[in-house]
């Protein structure tokens, strides 16, 4: 089915910045955590008092060195499911009056949700929540026991992006009843405070370099723009491209007015409609573009040449000639035109 390409061009004001703190949707990361663990809100059986915080018989040393490594899957640029192992430290009970002392030291792997929230262009707060199957082991009278389950965990935190792939956190995390007292003779909270390094794999430039224009230039050369429907590209969402947008993109490379200029700058634009947070329409933008560019590169337009934009949901086309009140799935027909990819060419004048 022949398609009609349609003149238009936008600037990508948003490729001129350093927007690191959101990290690329589908991606990996991973990182290393140290700091301190602090046991609280203890308690036990046999030789321990109902609370041991609580008992005269007993001093405490509840604070140590605590550490651990992590890695990550970014399902959005402001949501991901983290894993890791933390090594949580351990308590001292010293007995008074000859009554014996003890040691609970605990470790586990743990899985959670990680929620993020942009404050600035580099820097966010976090919150994370799961759960850590633990191994808790306790030391006294020169006998071992050890105990496994798995208990609620909660974190916050903040992370700072040096750049797009290094970024540091400060992070509190709280973990529920480490240890079953009636295995092990004592059963404890654990919170740590802890500094972090993340390592952010895939990341993707927003845009490449453009080549310097001639600075004595008198007029800008011709242009050619070509402007795709992303509902003829893709499917609602996503930034993989249909057989259908596969062949838009061929009949588009093979035309008269693209052959003719192919080997001149490129830009590549992607758009989105106004449904769903800045942040999302931004990364999905920038995903649509990437992949009709590789498309075109595919085809034989020379990579070097071509440079990438996301203009999210800005220059809307609709306007406000469509009312929010309309149900979903008018509104989305509705917003059509937004959704688009527009590909320009500069010719020589």
């Amino acid at each position: 089915m022949k398609k009609t390409l349609v003149a238009l061009l936008m600037v990508n004001a948003l490729a001129a910045t350093n927007a690191f703190a959101a990290a690329d949707a589908n991606t990996w990361y991973g990182g290393a955590k140290m700091g301190w663990s602090h046991y609280f809100d203890a308690s036990g059986n046999k030789d321990f008092s109902d609370n041991v915080n609580n008992a005269t018989d007993f001093d405490f040393d509840k604070d140590n060195v605590s550490g651990g490594v992590f890695g990550g899957y970014q399902i959005t640029p402001w949501l991901a499911v983290e894993g890791g192992y933390d090594y949580l430290g351990n308590m001292d009970i010293h007995g008074n009056h000859g009554v014996p002392g003890a040691k609970l030291e605990s470790q586990g792997l743990q899985m959670s949700l990680k929620a993020s929230y942009g404050l600035t262009d580099n820097w966010d707060i976090y919150g994370r929540a799961g759960a850590m199957g633990y191994r808790a082991e306790t030391k006294n009278a020169g006998h071992n026991k050890f105990d496994t389950g798995v208990r609620p965990l909660a974190a916050v935190g903040t992370e700072y992006a040096f750049n797009k792939n290094w970024a540091g956190r400060v992070e509190y995390q709280w973990v529920s009843n480490v240890g079953n007292s009636n295995q092990i003779g004592v059963s404890s909270d654990v919170s740590s405070v802890s500094a972090g390094l993340v390592y952010r794999f895939g990341q993707h430039d927003d845009a490449a370099p453009i080549a310097a224009e001639p600075v004595a230039a008198v007029a800008a050369p011709e242009v050619k723009t070509f402007n795709l429907k992303s509902d003829v590209l893709f499917g609602y969402n996503s930034a993989a491209l249909t057989p259908e947008g596969h062949a838009a993109i061929q009949q588009m490379y093979n035309s008269p007015e693209m052959q003719a200029a192919k080997n001149s700058s490129t830009t590549v634009v992607g758009y989105s409609d106004r449904l769903g947070s800045d942040e999302y329409n931004q990364q999905l933008s920038a995903e649509r573009a990437r992949s009709v560019a590789d498309a075109l590169i595919a085809q034989g337009m020379p990579a070097q040449n071509v440079r990438v934009e996301g203009r999210g949901e800005s220059n809307s086309v609709t306007g406000n000639s469509c009312d929010n009140g309309l149900p979903k799935s008018q509104l989305i027909n509705c917003l059509a035109p937004d959704r688009r990819v527009v590909v320009e060419i500069a010719g020589e004048k």
